[in-house]
């Protein structure tokens, strides 16, 4: 290479974007508009870098929206986008069973009961002259 000459290569490609994809910014702007009242900024600026992230590592909107209601439902902090956008795409499915209560509480809050009381294996008290 000539010392007079310079440096040439390919320009690097676009990133590609979808026709109908969203910023995070667009995310960032449907979450404060539901929010009562406006998180601090310190707050925004750290939910958007993790929707930034999110979307950068190819994961549905649709999933990152559903996430940041439960993150506003529960007032959680912007750190767990993550986790919570993980709670979304890989939550196993809601079968209902009969093992299960009502209130959600699991096979351990059902009403069959499996409670099995002790029983004295004698038949008579031998206490107090036979009485209690």
């Amino acid at each position: 290479m000539d010392p007079g000459s310079f440096l040439t290569g390919c320009k690097a490609p676009a990133p590609e974007t979808l026709p109908g994809s969203v910023s995070a910014k667009e995310l960032v702007a449907e979450y404060v508009r539901d929010c009562p009242r406006r998180p601090p900024a310190d707050v925004l600026g750290l939910l958007g870098r993790k929707i930034r992230v999110l979307l950068d590592e190819r994961f549905d909107p649709q999933d990152i929206r559903t996430a940041l209601e439960r993150l506003r439902a529960k007032g959680l902090h912007p750190s767990v986008l993550p986790s919570l956008v993980n709670e979304v795409v890989n939550a196993a499915p809601q079968a209902a069973s009969a093992s299960s209560s009502a209130s959600g509480a699991g096979p351990w809050a059902s009403t069959a009961s499996s409670y099995t009381p002790y029983l004295n294996p004698t038949a008579e008290p031998t206490t107090f002259g036979g009485r209690l």
